[in-house]
């Protein structure tokens, strides 16, 4: 059984590596994009559980990134 997988978006290098490290020792695949932009691309090319965005992302703000992400998955939870 594969482990739920998370998309992070989150551009203070810090905040992001205590999230990404916290949920992975929980037992999550986290993977952690530093911008809007990014964080589409990695949506497009993985299959994620959850999507946890930061509102004020550069290139890309969070709520832009959200709509992108509901256009193409209608289910996923975004937090």
């Amino acid at each position: 059984m594969s482990k739920p997988s998370i998309l992070v978006v989150e551009d203070d290098p810090n905040l992001g590596f205590v999230i990404q490290d916290n949920l992975g020792t929980k037992g999550y695949a986290v993977t952690l994009g530093r911008d809007g932009e990014e964080g589409l691309k990695f949506f497009h090319d993985q299959k994620f559980h959850l999507c946890i965005l930061d509102v004020m992302t550069p290139k890309k703000d969070g709520f832009s990134l959200a709509r992108a992400i509901r256009e193409h998955d209608r289910d996923v939870p975004i937090l």
